[in-house]
């Protein structure tokens, strides 16, 4: 590990308890140094070790009342995102294990009330799960993945929060994944009984508990939100060589599908 590394931990464990905005300022630049040197580094011991300090340094940090409204915009590293209702914020990272091959990081950090708030250590168990798509998760076995968006639905006076994220996977694929989560008794519940769909060989089989598309490296398949619609756009999926039941052939075939909620589910129609 570089002398510069050495600085910036000892600069990030230095910090006292008391964090005003020039300090999670400080801290946050600090972090993504760190976080960048996981992504350049070819050491696997160097980048394991880095993981562990940020893993550390954000759960010290975000223990601070403050540091829940602070954006952390400097840190574009890890990602943040935050409910639209302040009720949490999730921020994800990755660290590659072999080349081509990542594993997920992620804290939520829940706001129980003004002064006070509760941290949840995320940790990546998607490659010990026979099929993750059917997987009931909770914090300490998580479908890893980097979260980018966010959308809030109801039904029946509870809230769902349903999350994008993505995983590099592997060498030859990568997934994206819509994660629904509920906050219960201020604990957050990952996956349940939200999707319908009709059959197709592109999408995992149902019944499902979160919904999750694999298709070819570097072919850009879409999942987003759709505010005016209120719908989950997804790029239909086709196979480069008319195998659709092998996911690295997968790739956009210039047309979208679409999830919209309804009823406590989301709900593709048929084509």
């Amino acid at each position: 590990m570089n002398k510069i590394l050495y600085i910036l931990i000892a600069f990030i464990f230095c910090i006292n308890s008391s964090y005003a905005q020039s300090e999670l300022e400080n801290t946050s630049n600090s972090l993504q140094k760190l976080a960048l040197t996981i992504q350049a580094s070819k050491n696997f011991d160097e980048r394991k070790s880095t993981n562990n300090y940020i893993t550390q340094s954000l759960l010290q940090i975000l223990k601070e009342p403050n540091s829940f409204n602070y954006g952390f915009d400097s840190l574009s590293a890890i990602k943040r995102i935050a409910s639209p209702d302040g009720v949490f914020n999730i921020f994800t990272w990755q660290v590659e294990l072999a080349e081509g091959e990542f594993t997920q990081n992620g804290i939520l950090q829940l706001k129980i009330s003004e002064d006070s708030l509760k941290l949840f250590l995320l940790k990546d168990q998607s490659d010990a799960m026979e099929t993750p798509e059917k997987e009931n998760c909770i914090t300490s076995n998580w479908f890893g993945a980097i979260y980018y968006d966010i959308y809030i639905s109801e039904f029946n006076g509870a809230k769902y929060y349903s999350l994008l994220g993505y995983d590099e996977y592997s060498k030859t694929m990568t997934q994206k994944v819509i994660e629904v989560i509920q906050i219960e008794n201020n604990e957050p519940i990952f996956g349940g009984d939200y999707f319908l769909y009709p059959p197709d060989e592109t999408y995992p089989e149902a019944p499902v508990k979160r919904f999750i598309y694999t298709y070819k490296k570097g072919s850009n398949a879409l999942i987003k939100f759709e505010k005016e619609s209120k719908a989950i756009v997804l790029s239909e999926l086709t196979s480069i060589d008319n195998k659709l039941k092998n996911k690295s052939t997968l790739v956009p075939s210039g047309d979208e599908v679409f999830f919209v909620w309804k009823n406590g589910k989301w709900i593709m129609p048929n084509k």
